[in-house]
């Protein structure tokens, strides 16, 4: 295992409009190479009240607690996986929506009051980062913000992992995010693992940072500047480990392809073929569903990739 951890960048420098330009050059220089070479990269001072990330912990903690007839009240949001299946899980989702949320569990009872914070303040942390990541990629500020144009699109999912056992300790198998990019915070107990150079770099817990990844939409965009890493989840021994994600996704009727600014306008050739958005999330589900036999047949990117 590698025995280094992925970069970590201040983002107070980002926020500020008027103050020290050389520092928010630096950050920004600092999260593109982070893009390149890793895919992922950790925030401090992102904005978010640590009080808040805290609650929606254990509203997590105390939801996943409940019954199934209870969790299974909320159908549309709740999901889990059938008893046969050979990966065990749940999860919690609800969608970003500006007319916030009609459907909410009553235990715990401060649910939607939590579920309106983390949408609000995850919302504005998710155009500050469209708009730095489109800088970086040498494309409008606004790129990204137009290019996704729906931000109900955008999901808050809660995960809960069970404690490892002597036999089996994956939390979640080793895997790409489909969307623009994702935002994770991790419990005190980690867990997450990301993949450079055939080596899996453990992402240490801390209550204060964020864990940024970039997704497979930026990559194809990108025509692979920019790296959609692979990542997992192990489990703990003993212990329930929580985590929270936010989901930045495109609408399902998007078509997906390497933007002219990184192949024709470059003289490089396009290494995707174009693709709907909706149809790469289909194929990621049924890797869910129906797991093929062999680890190496999953559906990854590589499956719109043209040989040249």
């Amino acid at each position: 295992m590698a025995s280094f951890d992925i970069p970590t960048i201040d983002f107070s420098p980002l926020f500020s409009t008027d103050e020290n330009k050389q520092e928010k050059k630096k950050a920004m220089e600092q999260i593109g190479e982070a893009c390149i070479n890793y895919g992922f990269f950790q925030i401090t001072s992102h904005g978010i009240p640590l009080d808040l990330l805290s609650r929606t912990m254990d509203m997590y903690e105390t939801f996943f607690a409940c019954s199934d007839e209870e969790k299974l009240s909320l159908p549309h949001n709740y999901m889990k996986s059938k008893q046969n299946s050979a990966e065990a899980w749940e999860h919690l989702v609800f969608n970003f929506s500006s007319s916030g949320f009609d459907f909410f569990p009553d235990n715990p009872p401060h649910f939607k009051q939590v579920l309106e914070e983390m949408a609000s303040h995850f919302t504005k942390l998710g155009v500050l980062l469209e708009g730095i990541i489109s800088e970086c990629l040498g494309l409008p500020p606004d790129f990204l913000a137009n290019y996704k144009s729906d931000r109900s699109r955008n999901s808050l999912m809660g995960l809960p992992y069970f404690p490892a056992t002597e036999d089996e300790n994956t939390g979640k198998p080793a895997h790409e995010d489909p969307g623009c990019f994702t935002i994770v915070y991790q419990d005190e107990l980690g867990g997450l693992r990301v993949q450079k150079d055939d080596q899996w770099i453990p992402i240490a817990p801390c209550k204060d940072k964020l864990v940024v990844n970039i997704g497979d939409v930026i990559q194809v965009l990108s025509n692979n500047k920019f790296k959609s890493a692979t990542h997992r989840v192990i489990r703990p021994r003993e212990l329930n480990r929580y985590s929270c994600a936010v989901f930045y996704n495109v609408h399902g009727d998007k078509w997906i392809e390497p933007l002219t600014r990184f192949t024709k306008e470059i003289g490089e050739s396009p290494k995707y073929r174009r693709f709907l958005f909706r149809e790469s999330l289909q194929l990621r589900l049924r890797n869910r569903t129906h797991p093929p036999d062999r680890p190496e047949d999953l559906i990854h990117m590589t499956h719109y990739s043209i040989s040249n």
